[in-house]
């Protein structure tokens, strides 16, 4: 079924697409709300979860495409762009070094083009690039 053939690859496309977004937006909201000096220090807890959220949706999502497809290269890559994600969302978090909080972008971006290509590579190929029987 064609349908939900590569399901877990697009929902890894839209969980990432969404994560890129809210970062996006997160400074926009703050600069453009008129508050009191106190509320402006920092976003709202619910807000801030978000990214753990996104987290959570795209480790199922690249954990589902990766039991499905053979690529190991791909595989590997998958979860060094979440692990790559995770770090630097943690560092945003915790503080622990001084880098941009635009480098997120970079592994969020990637995981997007690799379910992407992930999708079309499993549709020009077929049956062939997917795991049959026993899991690998």
């Amino acid at each position: 079924m064609q349908l939900t053939k590569n399901i877990s690859d697009k929902i890894g496309v839209l969980a990432s697409i969404t994560c890129m977004v809210h970062c996006a937006i997160t400074p926009l909201i703050f600069i453009a709300q008129i508050c009191s000096q106190s509320c402006c220090s920092q976003a709202p807890l619910w807000w801030r979860s978000l990214d753990y959220v996104f987290l959570v949706v795209t480790f199922f999502a690249i954990l589902q495409t990766n039991k499905k497809h053979n690529s190991i290269n791909l595989k590997y890559l998958f979860w060094f762009c979440w692990v790559f994600l995770t770090l630097s969302i943690l560092n945003e978090s915790l503080m622990l070094v001084s880098i941009t909080h635009h480098v997120k972008y970079i592994p969020a971006l990637a995981i997007v083009f690799l379910h992407i290509y992930n999708i079309r590579h499993c549709s020009l190929q077929g049956e062939e690039c997917c795991v049959h029987g026993t899991e690998k």
